[in-house]
């Protein structure tokens, strides 16, 4: 399995490819925002051309429809240069919107639902939305040789509460709004305080309706495995692992090679609670720190001292993911820490 984590921005754009037999399984999750698409589009330019002369990818996850996840799928979908074909997209988008508009979320729906290019949505769930159960989650889908997708995110409730305000999430979308955290990000430096304390700092959750709706998964192959967490609440994340692992029929936390942090390393979704029913070797990080000022201390310091020498992957070799690079740290906390190689390129994980 290869995981390319390319710039996004402040937002998620992640590129998934897996061996099957004697062609390659592609997954495409998210597009970032609208300004880092020509990113997304010279990667994709690269994928090799079939006989048909166009691109195919196998799946292509919408996440949710924050514009940092889906602010470049209008432009994917209206690029024709690219010549892409797609297995299954999965969206949740209402089937009858509630509203008319512009904005991003509105325009896959339009797409997907109605086109007279006829693109394929959810039909892995029979065209219903993708949502696993509030309790006892854990949804597995797979084929014969193919890639094992376990959903963990949304469960109805968060899907429910999505589209009570999905006419306001549009308009959100249209204007391109962020909505800035309300606690001003710690300004302490790592030098002054350890990273127990840290990790133990009282956090709240993350409440976000379309966080909540977030499609989270799990993806095996031949194994391998890698949670996808997008912007999932920890809760949430925390009941369908636990599940996972007790129709597994485990102990201890589910061991697994990557983890994509929830919410770019946000504190209020990496909790010490998610990380007790998860432990990853490889944890990627996906943010240029801009509006949110991801990733938050509290997030990484939990990630770092809840597993076993951990290795740290981040798109952008900015001075706050920098921060993490510290021989000193590195050495007490025995932690790795990787960035691009060139500006503009992301990270590059193969297992």
């Amino acid at each position: 399995m290869t995981i390319e984590m390319l710039p996004a921005g402040f937002g998620d754009c992640l590129l998934v490819s897996c061996p099957v037999g004697r062609r390659v399984w592609r997954m495409l999750v998210d597009t970032g925002p609208d300004e880092t698409y020509p990113a997304l589009r010279r990667r994709l330019s690269q994928l090799p051309v079939a006989k048909d002369g166009r691109r195919h990818i196998d799946l292509f996850v919408v996440t949710h429809i924050d514009h940092d996840h889906i602010g470049g799928a209008k432009l994917l979908m209206e690029d024709k240069g690219l010549a892409l074909t797609f297995g299954d997209i999965w969206f949740n988008a209402p089937r009858t919107p509630r509203a008319k508009g512009v904005a991003e979320g509105q325009f896959l729906a339009t797409i997907l639902g109605a086109s007279p290019i006829n693109l394929p949505w959810n039909e892995a769930w029979s065209g219903d939305p993708v949502s696993t159960p509030a309790k006892g989650g854990g949804v597995q889908l797979g084929a014969r040789n193919l890639p094992v997708l376990t959903l963990l995110s949304p469960s109805p409730g968060e899907l429910k509460d999505l589209y009570k305000v999905w006419a306001k999430e549009l308009e959100r979308l249209r204007l391109r709004q962020r909505d800035l955290p309300k606690i001003v990000p710690s300004t302490r430096g790592l030098r002054t305080t350890a990273l127990e304390v840290m990790a133990g700092s009282k956090t709240p959750e993350d409440r976000s309706v379309p966080n909540g709706s977030s499609i989270a998964f799990l993806l095996e192959h031949k194994g391998v495995s890698a949670l996808f967490g997008a912007d999932a609440f920890p809760g949430v994340l925390c009941q369908a692992i636990q599940s996972v692992i007790e129709r597994r029929g485990l102990t201890g936390p589910l061991s697994i090679d990557v983890m994509k942090l929830s919410h770019h390393g946000s504190r209020a979704n990496t909790t010490n609670g998610l990380l007790t029913v998860v432990r990853a070797k490889h944890y990627l990080c996906s943010t240029d720190n801009s509006y949110f000022k991801h990733p938050d201390e509290e997030a990484m310091a939990r990630v770092i001292l809840n597993s076993d020498t951990p290795i740290l992957w981040f798109n952008y070799d900015t001075p706050k993911n920098r921060y993490w690079d510290s021989p000193e740290l590195k050495s007490t906390y025995r932690y790795r820490a990787n960035y691009p190689a060139r500006t503009g390129e992301g990270v590059t994980v193969s297992l």
